[in-house]
């Protein structure tokens, strides 16, 4: 499906999808997916990440879902500095 909007959403310098589930206990967890850059270009190649498996789950439960989404972009900004430009 070709839209004009780029994929995910634009966070500080990346696009980034994720998400956010609550489990039968309460807690919530996440998947997520990011890719740098906040052009169409990097919309479409964290598309081909995501459809390709690349997603990550995020590590810990959380309380609320703003917790967990939290988590996410912090989770993002510190892969980041570890991976630099993929």
């Amino acid at each position: 499906m070709e839209t004009d909007e780029p994929f995910g959403e634009v966070f500080e310098d990346y696009r980034v999808i994720w998400v956010a589930e609550q489990l039968q206990d309460g807690k919530w967890t996440a998947r997520y997916c990011w890719h740098p850059g906040t052009s169409m270009e990097s919309g479409k190649a964290l598309q081909r990440d995501v459809l390709n498996g690349k997603s990550k789950r995020l590590l810990g439960l959380f309380p609320t879902e703003a917790d967990t989404i939290a988590a996410i972009k912090e989770a993002i900004l510190l892969e980041a500095k570890w991976v630099g430009s993929r």
